[in-house]
């Protein structure tokens, strides 16, 4: 009786679970973005160049001068990341409410008008956004991979009182079971009306900490 012919099939490969909901925390370093423009021009009125020695910024006639104290990039923040449809390996619906703090911002305005100092030391930015993950993961602590993309609005408050803001981010990172980092850009467009109607660009580059169910 001749053997039967046995052949071998590779085992329908499992996915690993779903997760469900991410948590992060996160250390950012805020670049500015049009400085001059948005807030200093907007604010003085007057087209400004940059100069050499302090004050930094002043009017071509001389009478408007911007004199910078201190622009710290240092912000931090948290945030919590939702997957409505659960996120598996491949592209999944990203929900994230996000809190960060703005740039410790202190400048004088001199003009013929007089003196004024701008302060902004306590903002903090609420943000809501929406978009696309997709992911590459292992089944336990196997190594895994991710990059995502999102857009939204947000909520700005503080001493110069509240305001909106429009932001644009993507980040990719990488995980280890259900922990991670993560590293992304965010680009924001904020608009504040105190001591009048002005904006101003944040651009943080954000490392995470990141754990994931």
């Amino acid at each position: 009786m001749m053997p039967g012919i046995v052949r071998a099939q590779a085992p329908d490969p499992v996915e690993p679970r779903k997760q469900w909901v991410t948590f992060t925390l996160d250390w950012a370093y805020s670049h500015p973005l049009h400085f001059k423009e948005r807030p200093l021009e907007e604010l003085t009125g007057v087209e400004l160049g940059e100069r050499q020695a302090e004050p930094e910024f002043g009017s071509g006639d001389g009478r408007t001068t911007v004199d910078i104290f201190e622009l710290n990039r240092r912000i931090h923040g948290w945030s919590v990341a939702g997957y409505p449809l659960g996120a598996g390996n491949g592209p999944s619906l990203m929900v994230r409410y996000s809190y960060e703090t703005l740039p410790v911002t202190r400048f004088e305005i001199r003009s013929p008008a007089g003196s004024e100092l701008y302060l902004l030391t306590d903002g903090t930015a609420k943000d809501f956004s929406v978009g696309v993950i997709v992911s590459d993961r292992q089944r336990g602590w196997g190594l895994g991979a991710h990059s995502f993309f999102l857009v939204g609005f947000g909520k700005l408050n503080g001493e110069r009182g509240s305001g909106d803001r429009y932001l644009g981010e993507a980040g990719a990172g990488i995980n280890v079971g259900p922990l991670g980092f993560q590293f992304a850009v965010k680009i924001a467009y904020n608009k504040l009306s105190d001591p009048r109607a002005h904006s101003f660009y944040t651009v943080p580059i954000s490392l995470r900490g990141t754990v994931s169910f």
